[in-house]
């Protein structure tokens, strides 16, 4: 099977944009904060608002990969995305921004969900890992350029241009997947669309992430957090009912019966979960605790991303050496380890501690992702493989928001 240099450039185009916007936008928060005298908490509400429309919509874009030609899928979102990101930073209202931002989710969602959809379904078998690993390079690249150019845009210019970092990758973006459909033979689903499926999974997963930002605003049992949650309960039963009852579900619950799948699911949730809530506060810590410029927060922000992209990309030369069940437990026990480092940060703690602790964080990193990744994707049936990848996606979006 003949590699799409096209395709491949797009959906690492699309990996890259995402989390360097998100990356990016998080060592701008405590500036953010600054001008518009907001707490920590009502300021997280930036990244809040992208990840939950991500998450939310996640399966609906995973169900639209399944039966869509890529190329018009991926034009769509690199627009959607490079116009409400242009807005953000035009506007001077941080709740005009929340309303960019949840738009911009959507896109979000399907262009960080297509990557390891279409390596799944347009790369040969042989060839899958390594481009699992580049697809894993590009997010590790976007993590790490995100502060080094956020903190510089901030050091000389304003936190407004931020936003403007992924323009010209939407440019590229959408040039590079302008011709994607012409070469690629797709297969697409032709059952209905499954509308209350897709309904309520988005009400289920956009209520249960407000249930946690309303327990972290108020209380876990202030009357508003229970009524999202009970809420989302409500509709993750309806979701049920009907994706057991329809002949075209938005998702097929069959999927969980692979053990990998599960468990790939489940620990991406809890990767994330650890990981990212620590890098939320990071940048924080180094400008607020330890009296750190922008530039130098952004700096040690993309050391750990850089590792992880170094070691993602030759992963799969590692595992002729390694098996990937080694690979997998040595990646969450670096993890381990190095969260158990974070927690002894203060503001006297020696600079090479820190930076110890950070590099062990993008040994795991660059461990973990694409090993698990690969394993989760590995025995899915035809046909759902943007299901599977988006599943995927919303177990890490979890994590984070949790």
């Amino acid at each position: 099977m003949k590699i799409d240099k096209n395709l491949i450039i797009a959906i690492n185009v699309a990996a890259l944009i995402v989390l360097m916007d998100l990356s990016a936008i998080n060592i701008a928060l405590p500036t953010i904060k600054e001008h518009f005298d907001l707490s920590v908490s009502t300021v997280s509400f930036i990244l809040m608002a992208s990840m939950l429309t991500a998450t939310g919509s996640a399966l609906i874009m995973g169900r639209l990969i399944d039966s869509i030609k890529p190329g018009k899928i991926l034009i769509a979102s690199f627009i959607i995305f490079g116009i409400t990101t242009s807005l953000s930073a035009l506007t001077s209202s941080f709740y005009v921004i929340i309303a960019l931002r949840l738009l911009q989710g959507i896109a979000e969602a399907s262009l960080y969900v297509i990557g390891p959809a279409l390596i799944k379904q347009y790369i040969s078998p042989e060839n899958q890992q390594k481009q699992y690993g580049i697809w894993m390079m590009s997010c590790g690249i976007g993590i790490s350029l995100g502060p080094l150019l956020g903190g510089l845009l901030l050091k000389y210019l304003s936190w407004h241009y931020v936003f403007l970092i992924n323009v010209p990758l939407v440019i590229m973006g959408i040039i590079f997947s302008w011709n994607i459909d012409k070469n690629l033979v797709f297969k697409p689903i032709k059952n209905n669309f499954d509308y209350p499926g897709a309904l309520f999974s988005f009400l289920f997963l956009s209520l249960f992430i407000i249930s946690i930002k309303l327990a972290a605003i108020y209380n876990p049992i202030h009357i508003w957090t229970l009524s999202a949650g009970f809420l989302s309960i409500v509709f993750l039963y309806l979701f049920i009912k009907q994706e057991k009852r329809i002949k075209t579900p938005i998702i097929n619950l069959k999927l969980f019966n692979s053990n990998n799948f599960r468990l790939a699911n489940l620990g991406f949730l809890l990767f994330f979960f650890v990981n990212v809530g620590s890098r939320f506060l990071r940048p924080f810590y180094f400008e607020e605790a330890r009296g750190l410029s922008s530039t130098s927060s952004g700096l040690l922000m993309m050391i750990s991303p850089a590792i992880m992209l170094v070691i993602s990309f030759f992963i799969g030369g590692i595992q002729k050496y390694i098996n990937t069940k080694k690979l997998n437990i040595l990646g969450n026990s670096l993890l381990s380890l190095s969260m158990l480092m974070f927690s002894f940060w203060d503001s006297e703690t020696s600079m090479i501690f820190l930076v110890l602790s950070i590099i062990i964080l993008g040994i795991s990193m660059g461990i973990y992702y694409p090993i698990t990744t690969q394993l989760g994707m590995r025995k899915l049936p035809d046909n759902q493989y943007g299901t599977g990848s988006a599943i995927i996606a919303i177990s890490k979006s979890l994590g984070k928001l949790m």
